[in-house]
This record gives structure tokens, C-alpha cells and sequence, in this order.
């Protein structure tokens, strides 16, 4: 034996031991890591990420049907109480099986139905396994506005596992508005629904027998966040994802009957297309646009652009369609799309049956002539929709001009979308409208200077502000003004030129979403009397996920004073 090893002492060996026992935990640990990570790269079952236990997500298409649901239009102000669950849900809305996000196991989420004047408390609990928001679209928020529902500029996302509750009062407005998710592209995937407001004073109330919903919308077979980041890659030559179908109200088909007159409520909650609907052999009346009551104008086609709403009266001619009822169209302008999917069809049909009409006969029922078809991206004229109680735009006090454009400036050379030299990236768990309360003082303060990703303008007084938007892009955009309406003043091709440029101030239309024309401009005017934060952005949710976002900072003083509360 050598006679160095019979000298080492009896706790060397012990160590001895114990480093080679280190050294073996620590070589499985690193082996373990190693497989986990691999399993992870690897493409993993949905069936560990999504339910799926249900597959009838429909909801019942009478809750779409207002006249069904016995609700009592008045001035006496109640409080409408809902309480909702987001998930993640396998489905399959058109036959094709794909993750949705689900409110309450339902796509469309439920129906938010109220009278002005009412309260209106909803309870949101994320059961998803990421954050969250719902914003209340056409809403004014006046003296709530960190309950508008804005990832990144009103409030943080509702964490995983927990709740947030909504409450605010609606006030001074009625009509046809929706709620959706303002987080990431989650609403893409399924968390929409509509969102009713009456009122005594509404005055059509006395057209129509019946009182029916019908959302169109473009859907995908893949889930929002793949399409996201591939449109926000350099794959995509910064070509935008083109639906693979379209749905009424979230059915590839769908069949409703109504009484002789009845009136529908037009909403678009897509995230890309613009459809024109229509009725064969039937005009359509308008009456309503974004909240906005309208004197009665027909049309044969009602186009609708992204997140827009409008209401038309119906008078069904029985005479007319064989006896077996109509096609209702809802036609996707792929015009506007910059590739072709040659799985889509653009064309979305619903059936319209009155009574004493075939239950199960297909209508023969014949499609408006093509002259009645427009190939732009288009809302309806500007001077064809006069609002039913007039107002003249008032005389601008400031003017603020913006121009929109996408670039590839970027050194990942990623087309991104710039309202003037910004892009808009959230700020999760800083929004700006956190930052504007707390300021660098503890209060507001005018001077305070926002991240270089966030484009505010500060309007500190009640003032009328002229808003001019020069498109420089080659598409379209449907922009959405949060808390407010505005005055549509004027819209054309080309860029804005004061003082040559048409301006139309007396009893101009007015709404909340407009869409702008492709290398064209707008001009609209609000006034600044609703303090908070508020977003205006491009809903065409592949644009807003690329940076079409700024934000207007109104009345900061009296920001400061109200009292905001983060309830998770």
C-alpha cells in the first residue's frame, strides 16, 4: 500500500465523497436543464395550453335579438351587474378548430345592454395566462377615464388569476357601441361582444318592431400573437395577414327572421376587413352611426370599416325573394388586401326570413348590380349623413397635424407604422396615464416628458382642436378617437391644404371612428372638456400592433384631482 494514502487523515475521505457527489447532482441538474429546454423548442400539444371541453361557444342568437329580451327602455337609472370569465378555449366558429379567447365560454362575449343614464359594473377575472383589458368602445368616460380599458395608457393588464372590476356610469349618450380587449391582439381571438345603450329620447324609436344585432367580422385560423409576430417581422415585407374567413355574428352562416320592420344594428368587430352589407333586393335606411342619430338616408350597401357601427331600418317586401326569404351579404373589399388568400371567400352570408316565409327553403333572392359596388376602402360620403339633431362644428382654436406613415427605418429593417416620427410600443406596467398623475412631483405637471415611444399632446384647456390627419400610406385606416365624438370637417385625396381645402362646419357628421383614404387626409375637430388620457389609433389591429398610436393629455389640472384606483 503506498504509504502516502495510509497517512490522509479518515474526514479527507468523507470530502472526497461529498465533491463527487456534487459533481454528479450538479452534471444531472445541467443534463435535466438540457432535455427541458429541448422539450420546450419542440412543438408542444395544445391540449396542455387550451381547454377542450366545449365546443358550442355560440351564443344564443335571440340574446342578439333586443325585442326577445324583455328590456325596459327608461329614465330611471338602475345598475347593470355582470360578472366574467376570460379562458382559453379550442373552437371552431367556421368548422375549423383553432385557440380562441372565450368570455364566459362564448364567442361573441355577452351582450352589455343599458339605458343612458344607467350604471354599468362588470367584474373581469383572467383565467389566461396572459394579461388583460376591456375597453368600452364609443364610451365617454367622462370623470372615469382609468376605466376606458387601455393597456399602456389607462391602466396595466389584469394579471393571471386575478379580477378588475369596471365601473362607470354612461351619461348623455345612447346607441350602438362595443366592448373588446385592448390588450395585445387578444380581441382577434375572441374577446368582442356588443354593447346596447337606450334611451327614451332616441328618435326612431317609433320605426321599427324589432331590434336585432349583427356583428361581421374577418377571422383567422391561426392565433393573433403568430400573426402578429410574423407581420412584425421582415417575412412580411410588411404585408398584412389576410383572413381566411368571415363570420355573422360569429357564425359562418346564419339565419334569423323579423318582423316587417325591423331595425339592425351593424357593428364590425374584425380586425382587418372592411365589408359592404346589404339585403338583396331591399334598401337599407340609415339611421345611426357610431352613437350618432342620423336623418334617414337608403342606400344599397352599407360600408363598414373597422370597429364602426351603424344602424339601418328594414322594411321586408314578402313579394319579393321567391317566398323563401333573402340573402343578407356581407362582402369583404379584398381590394384592400395587399396579397390573396385563395382559401378565403370574401363573401359572408346570413338568411333573412319574415314570417309566413319557407323555414328551410335557400333563397333565391337576387344581389344588388355591381354599379351599386364601390372598390374603395370607403365610409360612406360625409355629406350624405346628417346628423338628426344638428350642431355646427365650432371655430377651431388650435390646430394639431399628424401624419401617418409606415417606415422601414428600424436596423431589423421591420416595417413599423409612425404617427409622425413615433411609434408607439406599450408601456405595460407604466401607463402613461400613471405617469401623468404621479408626474415627477407626485401630481400632474404639463411639463412632464413621456418615453420616446409615447406621442402626447397636451391640451390644457377646454378648447375646440382641429385635428388634421395626412395618410402617407398606400391603404386605408379607420381611426378611433377614445372619450369623444367628433365633427368629420373634411375628408379627400392628397394632403391637407389650409385655406384651399373644402371645410364643411355646418351640421357636418359626426362619429367616432373615420376612415381615412388612402394617400388622403381628414380634418376633424373635438372639443377638450373630457380630462384623462386618450388614445387615438388606426383599429386595424395589425397597424396598432406596428405603432399607429398617439395619445391626447386633456385638462391635466383636473386629472390630478380625480381619484384613480388599481383594484388588483
Amino acid at each position: 500500500m503506498t504509504p502516502w494514502l495510509d497517512s490522509r487523515k479518515p474526514e479527507y475521505k468523507y470530502r472526497r465523497v461529498l465533491v463527487i457527489t456534487s459533481v454528479l447532482a450538479i452534471t444531472t441538474l445541467i443534463l435535466s436543464l438540457t432535455l427541458l429546454i429541448i422539450d420546450r423548442l419542440r412543438p408542444q400539444d395544445s391540449s396542455s395550453l387550451w381547454d377542450h371541453s366545449s365546443y358550442d361557444i355560440k351564443d344564443d342568437p335571440w340574446e342578439y335579438n333586443l325585442s326577445k329580451n324583455n328590456f325596459t327602455i327608461s329614465r330611471v337609472p338602475a345598475t347593470r351587474y355582470y360578472e366574467w370569465t376570460i379562458s382559453q378555449q379550442v373552437t371552431a366558429p367556421d368548422g375549423f378548430e383553432r385557440p380562441m379567447l372565450l368570455v364566459n365560454g362564448k364567442f361573441p362575449g355577452p351582450l352589455v345592454e343599458a339605458n343612458a343614464g344607467d350604471r354599468i359594473v362588470v367584474k373581469v377575472t383572467n383565467d389566461m395566462v396572459n394579461g388583460t383589458a376591456i375597453h368600452w368602445h364609443g364610451m365617454f368616460q367622462n370623470g372615469t377615464n382609468w376605466m376606458d380599458g387601455t393597456t399602456g395608457v389607462t391602466q396595466c393588464p389584469i394579471p393571471p388569476g386575478q379580477s378588475f372590476t369596471y365601473n362607470f356610469t354612461v351619461a348623455n349618450q345612447w346607441g350602438t357601441y362595443w366592448w373588446h380587449a385592448h390588450a395585445a391582439s387578444q380581441y382577434v381571438d375572441g374577446i368582442v361582444g356588443p354593447l346596447i345603450i337606450h334611451s327614451p329620447d332616441e328618435p326612431h324609436l317609433d320605426k321599427y318592431d324589432q331590434d336585432l344585432i349583427m356583428m361581421v367580422s374577418d377571422h383567422y385560423h391561426t392565433d393573433s400573437a403568430s400573426l402578429v409576430a410574423w407581420y412584425l417581422s421582415t417575412a412580411s415585407e410588411g404585408v398584412e395577414p389576410v383572413p381566411d374567413n368571415g363570420l355573422i355574428n360569429g357564425r359562418n352562416s346564419f339565419d334569423c327572421s323579423l318582423a316587417t320592420e325591423a331595425l339592425i344594428r351593424i357593428i364590425n368587430t374584425g380586425s382587418f376587413a372592411d365589408f359592404k352589407v346589404s339585403v338583396d333586393e331591399h334598401e337599407l335606411e340609415v339611421i345611426e352611426a357610431d352613437g350618432v342619430d342620423m336623418v334617414p338616408v337608403k342606400v344599397e350597401r352599407v360600408p363598414i370599416h373597422v370597429a364602426q357601427r351603424y344602424s339601418v331600418l328594414l322594411v321586408a317586401d314578402q313579394s319579393k325573394g321567391g317566398g323563401e326569404g333573402f340573402w343578407i351579404r356581407a362582402e369583404m373589399n379584398t381590394n384592400c388586401f395587399n396579397v390573396e388568400n385563395p382559401a378565403l371567400d370574401p363573401s359572408v352570408k346570413a338568411i333573412l326570413r319574415t314570417s309566413g316565409m319557407a323555414p328551410q327553403e335557400i333563397p333565391t333572392s337576387k344581389d344588388w348590380e355591381e354599379s351599386a359596388w364601390s372598390p374603395h376602402c370607403d365610409d360612406l360620403k360625409t355629406e350624405m349623413l346628417k346628423p338628426f339633431f344638428a350642431r355646427v362644428a365650432p371655430q377651431a382654436d388650435i390646430q394639431v397635424v399628424l401624419e401617418m406613415s409606415f417606415q422601414t427605418i428600424t436596423r431589423d429593417r421591420v416595417n413599423m407604422g409612425y404617427v409622425n416620427k413615433t411609434s408607439w410600443r406599450p408601456q405595460l406596467n407604466n401607463p402613461t396615464l400613471l405617469q401623468a398623475v404621479e408626474g415627477d412631483g407626485g401630481g400632474v405637471n404639463s411639463a412632464i416628458v413621456f418615453d420616446e415611444s409615447q406621442l402626447v399632446v397636451t391640451l390644457e384647456t377646454i378648447q375646440t382642436v382641429e385635428l388634421v390627419v395626412n395618410n402617407l400610406d398606400e391603404g386605408a385606416h379607420p381611426f378611433h378617437l377614445h372619450g369623444h365624438i367628433f365633427f368629420v370637417v373634411a375628408t379627400g385625396d392628397g394632403s391637407y391644404m389650409p385655406g384651399r381645402s373644402e371645410l364643411r362646419t355646418e351640421n357636418p357628421l359626426r362619429r367616432d371612428t373615420v376612415t381615412i383614404p388612402p394617400y388622403g387626409y381628414v380634418v376633424l375637430r373635438f372639443v377638450s372638456d373630457n380630462p384623462g388620457l386618450w388614445a387615438f389609433h388606426c383599429h386595424i389591429d395589425w397597424h396598432m400592433a406596428a405603432g399607429l398610436m398617439m395619445q391626447f393629455l386633456t385638462l391635466p389640472s383636473q386629472v390630478k384631482v380625480r381619484k384613480y384606483r388599481w383594484d388588483f
